[in-house]
């Protein structure tokens, strides 16, 4: 048996480095989002749009293009699409306008989650099969280790050369990435089934799917309600110190890519049988949020602790999607590998919004108590699911 360093290849290093680049892309506006505001003399209200319309036009336009690249080669598909991805960066950073801004971001947004799909499907060609809930969760690792090394870095930058250089040194990284890509990703089996785009769609005729899809859909609302609010929570409710908060962030982020690896060993042990127990804690946790702020210590822990179970469900879900499609639908698999980051963007978008009123309406420590709600409903449908699960299974052993 292999052992687990045996995973990284070249093939799953460039998978790695490929979402890394691609959560880099994607969160370095939250880091420079004051100098862009001064750039390009909008206010940074407008500027933080931007984070959400990138949401919004990555779940909204991933499904359909992975649903048409299923007639193509899929590593040339891979290799144009990050073409694009490079091409949008370098309009990012040329942008003359808030407007031409906004249509680069929303270009960048839909590649990038056409590019996340299609590479995911490279997981089974890159390592044997024991190994690729573990490969599947490094590939996620890659956005973790973007948030606490990429942003950082491009926000440092930006005080050095300015916001649009740094858009500049993404193109420059993704050229390398989509090099050792174009280079160490298989060709073998890569060109997919052509079928119509309705009888692609007939993946979500499978209940289980629906199923899956809300799961992530809720345990990512659970999660981000109260993460978009991560920072404020830490100095007003717990008191951290200005000049300690980035310590905390950075090490809520060292939390998240445990998680992901977590994810990995949950997908290779039981898979979804095994998420309602990580649900029913993250309820838990989420609940007495508004308590455990009251002390700093307390607080941190429990803090800490979500961040372990942000990610739990990632490379189990992905695998359920992948196998159903597999199994059933073959010519949907680039579909079913889009499913996982389009319900999670949709998830993001509804605890933010959810977390929003809250803190307009209520406070801001109340915002745990909504999330708990959201990781209720994750662990009640995965129950559901896994009795479905169970019940198929024994229709096809009889």
């Amino acid at each position: 048996m292999r052992s687990s360093a045996t995973i990284f290849t070249l093939p799953v290093i460039s998978l790695i480095l490929l979402s890394f680049i691609l959560g880099t892309s994607e969160f370095i506006i939250v880091g420079i989002l004051p100098d862009i505001s001064e750039g390009l003399n909008v206010s940074l209200a407008l500027v933080g749009n931007l984070v959400s319309l990138f949401a919004f036009a990555y779940a909204i336009g991933t499904p359909f293009i992975t649903t048409i690249s299923s007639r193509f080669n899929r590593l040339h598909l891979l290799i144009f699409l990050a073409a694009v991805f490079i091409l949008g960066n370098l309009l990012c950073g040329f942008a003359p306008s808030y407007v031409v801004l906004v249509i680069a971001r929303i270009v960048t947004a839909v590649v990038s989650g056409a590019l996340l799909s299609i590479g995911m499907t490279f997981a089974k060609d890159t390592t044997e099969p024991a190994n690729m809930p573990k490969v599947i969760a490094w590939i996620f690792s890659g956005f973790s280790i973007a948030s606490i090394i990429g942003v950082p870095i491009g926000t440092a930058l930006t005080q050095i050369i300015g916001w649009r250089y740094v858009f500049f040194v993404i193109c420059i990284v993704s050229v390398f990435v989509t090099l050792l890509l174009y280079k160490t990703l298989p060709r073998q089996g890569s060109i997919m089934t052509s079928k119509s785009l309705t009888h692609q769609f007939i993946l979500f005729k499978d209940v289980r799917i629906i199923l899956g899809v809300l799961i992530v859909f809720f345990g990512a609302a659970a999660s981000y309600v109260f993460y978009t609010y991560l920072t404020p929570i830490l100095e007003t409710e717990l008191g951290v110190p200005v000049e300690y908060v980035s310590i905390v962030l950075l090490l809520f982020g060292v939390t998240s890519i445990v998680s992901n690896l977590i994810s990995g060993r949950i997908a290779s042990s039981g898979g979804m049988k095994k998420m309602p127990k990580a649900f029913l804690i993250q309820t838990i946790c989420l609940a007495v949020l508004p308590l455990t702020t009251l002390y700093s210590a307390a607080g941190l822990i429990n803090i800490f602790a979500l961040g372990v179970l942000m990610y739990l469900m990632n490379s189990s879900i992905q695998m359920h999607f992948l196998n159903i499609a597999s199994q059933n639908v073959p010519e949907s698999i680039n579909l079913a590998s889009s499913l996982s980051p389009v319900s999670f963007n949709f998830g993001i978008a509804l605890g933010s919004v959810c977390g929003s009123a809250i803190v307009t309406f209520a406070s801001l420590r109340y915002v745990g108590i909504c999330g708990a709600l959201f990781a209720f409903l994750a662990f009640a449908i995965t129950v559901i699911l896994n009795i479905k699960s169970k019940s198929l299974e024994e229709v096809q052993h009889r």
